[in-house]
């Protein structure tokens, strides 16, 4: 008895995990990426951030990888400026942004957006700017397949 329960947790420990692995493969499904601070360029408000430490992007191209219809997501701003409303930016990596909504926080600085957005896989990041069209926050590009 002893064998077969040992046995059985084997083969569900080995099936969780190519599940897991096959998931991540070729990079389909919802790519996170970390928000962090950013302040744009003198030329552009628009540049892909690097570093993270003030939330995340979670985004996805649903569908066949290479032929998405559209890309949805969500927004996590942590520890920003409370009471403060930005501008959600959606990049395809381009360095041009396209308004893909807006993101207010609360009396602690945090706040939540969700994407959704025409568009198809490719790599894709989002920037928060200010009121005035400052790049604030910014995420890494991310593979949406």
């Amino acid at each position: 008895m002893r064998k077969l329960i040992t046995g059985g947790i084997a083969v569900t420990l080995g099936l969780s995990t190519a599940l897991a692995a096959g998931a991540f493969a070729g990079g389909n499904g919802a790519q996170v990426s970390p928000l962090g601070p950013q302040s744009g360029s003198t030329t552009s408000q628009c540049v892909a951030g690097t570093a993270g430490g003030n939330g995340f992007v979670i985004v996805n191209a649903p569908g066949k990888p290479g032929a998405a219809r559209f890309v949805n997501g969500e927004v996590s701003l942590k520890n920003g400026p409370a009471n403060t409303t930005f501008k959600v930016e959606l990049s395809n990596g381009d360095n041009n942004c396209q308004l893909a909504g807006a993101l207010v926080t609360n009396g602690q600085g945090n706040g939540n957006a969700h994407l959704d957005s025409a568009g198809t896989s490719g790599s894709y990041y989002v920037v928060l700017q200010d009121a005035s069209g400052n790049e604030v926050f910014a995420s890494a590009p991310r593979d949406a397949n």
